[in-house]
């Protein structure tokens, strides 16, 4: 007990580390994810794992996402193919990031009550919480740049005693700063952040030292994709300068209010209301003023915050809250500490007493007090969706695939959804050809060397418009070897002798 004592910080640790077991526990779902990309993520981490080099199922070298994150699952999938273990991984990364956050809060001078609370705040946010129960990056790029700022804070402390190029954190944030951008490519706006705010510090050689560290640590994955011809960023081609102004004007006024905590249910689909319109421009000031007051910090969180909103700003895709994920905790954490500076600044003045940060409790109410409404909006729906099983439709198509790799491990299936096939049981699998034209399908087929084709229904209007016509047509082809019943789900042997000769005989050679 008294070692503890020494350590005034570990107690609210603690706390924290109770309050993320408890809500964790809560809104954990052991299910895969349904979206494709959790399952790229499992794949190109398997292929690590094997020592196959950064590649997707069939060990083609990739770029569809940057090698960062599978990197970190890597040592998890060398022991385990559990998709548990990986999701709780990622727990860890959240909880990880949430306590460095706690810690650079104290660093900066705030009240360790004040940055209980921002913390609390951040392990109880509905969205951050529903990325970190998925194989998705958030939750490791934000512990990664939670302890970037961490480091950076000890740095600027420690600075009087000797210079930064004299103390290894520095290099170590450097490092980091590099391996962030590998987590996530919208990493490259705390880079910009570290860059703009050295110079507003001027401080010229760390600005410098940045850019040459990135640039450094870039240069070895653009080389691989360059000499393996491959395209350096998916990424490029979503960019768009059309829909700058309506898409930053999305994020602040809807986006960052839903996202925090969060305060209020918005609908995208609506053009927001003059109230909400209040509110957000006073969330932002009050966000903007705990920036100023993190001290040394204030620079590269803010610069960071400006190349968040402006890199989502470039995407022509819908984002609604997802790409603000990993900046939610730091605006989380700059609320509470504006609030707290304008009550203690109030409170002084015009009551002559000091601000308790406990009064900010209050802003917990919105998280617990608004019902559930199936949109992952709050705890509740997180813990409904995980509680549920998958629909007996995805459940046959997953013990469809399960069955296929006892027996044949190493085939080639066709399907709707073979990224999911492959998280689920392991069996490589690739995309029917979207055509009306039997021909384009089969020829696909056997272009990507196809073994068995696997008819589900998952309700996808491709399957039925593509698929179900050219296996109706050609039974001597696609050959059934195993139902699902309930709803029906076929398997086919694909038999591409049968499909040559057909092909040949169709002139579609």
């Amino acid at each position: 007990m008294k070692n503890i004592l020494k350590h005034p910080n570990l107690l609210w640790m603690v706390g924290l580390t109770a309050i993320f077991v408890i809500s964790f526990s809560y809104i954990f779902d052991s299910k895969l994810n349904l979206n494709g990309d959790n399952c790229y993520y499992f794949a190109n981490a398997t292929s690590l794992a094997n020592g196959d080099g950064y590649a997707d199922m069939f060990g083609k070298p990739t770029t569809n996402f940057p090698p960062g994150y599978p990197l970190l699952m890597a040592p998890l999938r060398m022991v385990t193919d559990s998709i548990v273990a990986q999701k709780i991984l990622n727990g860890l990364f959240l909880l990880a990031g949430v306590l460095l956050l706690f810690s650079t809060m104290v660093r900066a001078g705030f009240k360790r009550s004040l940055a209980f609370l921002a913390g609390s705040a951040v392990l109880i946010t509905p969205h951050l919480l529903e990325f970190t129960t998925m194989m998705m990056s958030e939750a490791s790029c934000f512990c990664c740049l939670a302890l970037i700022f961490w480091l950076f804070q000890g740095i600027m402390q420690k600075e009087k005693e000797r210079p930064v190029w004299r103390m290894w954190q520095f290099y170590l944030m450097l490092t980091l700063l590099v391996f962030s951008y590998y987590i996530r490519t919208q990493a490259i706006a705390i880079i910009a952040g570290f860059v703009l705010g050295a110079l507003a510090m001027r401080r010229w050689a760390m600005s410098a030292a940045v850019v040459g560290a990135f640039a450094a640590g870039y240069l070895p994955w653009m080389l691989r994709n360059s000499l393996l011809e491959l395209n350096q960023s998916r990424y490029i081609s979503q960019i768009d300068f059309t829909n700058i102004l309506s898409t930053t004007k999305m994020l602040i006024v809807q986006a960052i209010p839903e996202s925090i905590i969060p305060f209020v249910p918005v609908n995208y689909d609506e053009a927001p209301g003059a109230l909400l319109w209040l509110f957000a421009i006073v969330l932002l000031a009050v966000i903007l003023y705990g920036f100023w007051n993190m001290g040394k910090l204030r620079w590269p969180m803010f610069f960071y915050f400006c190349g968040t909103i402006g890199i989502i700003s470039l995407f022509n895709v819908p984002s609604q809250y997802r790409y603000l994920t990993t900046m939610t905790p730091f605006l989380t954490a700059a609320l509470f500490a504006g609030l707290w500076q304008i009550g203690e600044r109030l409170s002084q003045r015009y009551a002559g007493a000091k601000f308790s940060p406990w009064i900010l409790l209050l802003l917990f109410i919105p998280a617990f007090a608004q019902e559930s409404n199936n949109k992952r909006h709050t705890l509740g729906d997180l813990h409904a969706t995980a509680v549920q099983e998958f629909p007996t439709n995805y459940r046959n198509f997953f013990e469809m695939g399960k069955a296929l790799a006892k027996q044949k491990p190493d085939a080639i299936v066709c399907s709707r959804k073979p990224e999911l096939l492959y998280a689920t049981s392991g069996m490589r699998g690739v995309h029917y050809i979207e055509s009306e034209d039997a021909g384009k399908v089969i020829q696909g087929m056997i272009d990507r060397k196809v073994d068995y084709v696997l008819f589900e229904q998952l309700g996808f209007g491709s399957t039925y418009r593509y698929l179900l016509p050219c296996l109706q047509a050609h039974p001597d082809i696609f050959k059934a070897v195993h139902k699902i019943p309930n709803p029906d789900t076929f398997l086919f042997y694909f038999n591409k002798k049968e499909a040559m000769k057909w092909l040949k005989n169709n002139n579609n050679e």
